[in-house]
């Protein structure tokens, strides 16, 4: 008998639960995938050689990073979390093998990953506006730098030194320089001051940090729920492991959102009722119908009843022949083989 910490509901609970959560949560799922994608063409496209060149596209796309990359694709990610919590839900009302406590992780994962992103993307903003605010200071004061001698020309008798401002490098004896424009000196502070305002970001580096713990809950979340799907007959093995393979994808490949996202869809369209395919009996019967496996598979179907025969393989001792008159008939010896008693009768013939 199960505790009352492991027991299960009973199927009609299970039923009335399902009945009012299977369809809003697939709905939310659908409005999730569309305002995933309304939010592509407002994403920021951040390219650029160096930290410096993103930055300032940054700052003229300011609205659209929050907007876009903040806000949308948060409340997309928000927008999975009843699907999520619906499987999860009705996993654990068909086996007590998963905790209760695991139904968080419909939650942990999503709601980190949402968040972090709003804060990064401000972070992001605030660190571009001060970027674009100091850096024509800096750059000027590199070209004054680089424009200005470091020595004034001297002369001595019999010799000529005439300093410019150089780079100097030294390797072993000998030491070798070279010019250093005012353009190359001002795209240098440029760089420098870029990884100054973002390594003094605050902001950005909790949003950061934040978002790695979120990505890695979504990542699990995404490995545990489809898997205890499958195994209670929740999801064909097909859709399990694509959720899986796209969850695992988030960590491998910066495109992988794209896939789960699809995936939210697909299966939000299934727990609306409007996929073309039906739901998987497990659904509807209230409890766990596992997917056969090789072990549930019956014997080939073969001649007769296709039961087994039971017996040995070995070859049967033929019986010896009854001749006419019980007298002449000889005994077999121990031992003798029939072919050997078929000789001795054909010589007394």
């Amino acid at each position: 008998m199960n505790s009352p910490a492991t027991s299960l509901p009973s199927k009609q609970e299970l039923l009335d639960f399902q009945a009012r959560w299977l369809r809003p949560a697939g709905i939310c799922a659908i409005a999730g995938a569309l305002i995933f994608a309304a939010s592509l063409p407002l994403q920021p496209s951040g390219s650029g050689d160096d930290d410096a060149e993103r930055l300032t596209k940054f700052h003229d796309q300011s609205t659209e990073l929050i907007v876009g990359q903040g806000i949308l694709i948060g409340v997309a990610l928000l927008l999975f979390v009843p699907l999520l919590y619906v499987l999860i839900r009705s996993v654990v009302g068909r086996t007590n093998r998963v905790r209760r406590g695991m139904v968080a992780l419909a939650f942990i994962g999503p709601i980190l990953f949402s968040v972090s992103g709003l804060i990064v993307a401000v972070g992001l903003s605030d660190v571009a506006d001060k970027f674009v605010e100091q850096a024509p200071a800096k750059e000027r004061q590199a070209r004054e730098q680089a424009a200005t001698p470091a020595a004034q020309p001297t002369k001595k008798p019999g010799k000529t030194t005439t300093a410019t401002t150089t780079q100097a490098t030294t390797t072993g004896q000998s030491t070798t320089t070279t010019p250093r424009t005012p353009e190359q000196a001002a795209s240098t502070a440029r760089e420098d001051l870029a990884n100054d305002v973002i390594d003094d970001s605050g902001l950005l580096q909790a949003g950061s940090l934040l978002r790695f713990i979120g990505l890695i809950s979504l990542v699990f979340a995404m490995i545990y729920i489809p898997l205890w799907c499958m195994r209670v007959g929740l999801l064909t093995r097909f859709w399990a492991m694509l959720g899986l393979a796209f969850g695992l994808a988030l960590l491998l490949i910066p495109v992988g959102i794209f896939g789960l996202v699809l995936w939210f869809a697909a299966v939000g369209l299934m727990l609306a009722r409007w996929w073309p395919a039906p739901l998987p009996p497990a659904w509807d019967a209230g409890e766990a119908v596992p997917w056969p496996g090789r072990d549930d598979i019956g014997p080939a179907p073969g001649r007769g009843d296709g039961g087994t025969v039971e017996g040995s393989g070995r070859e049967v001792a033929e019986q010896p022949l009854p001749e006419s008159g019980g007298e002449g008939v000889a005994q077999p010896q121990p031992g003798e083989t029939p072919g050997r008693r078929r000789k001795k009768r054909k010589r007394r013939k």
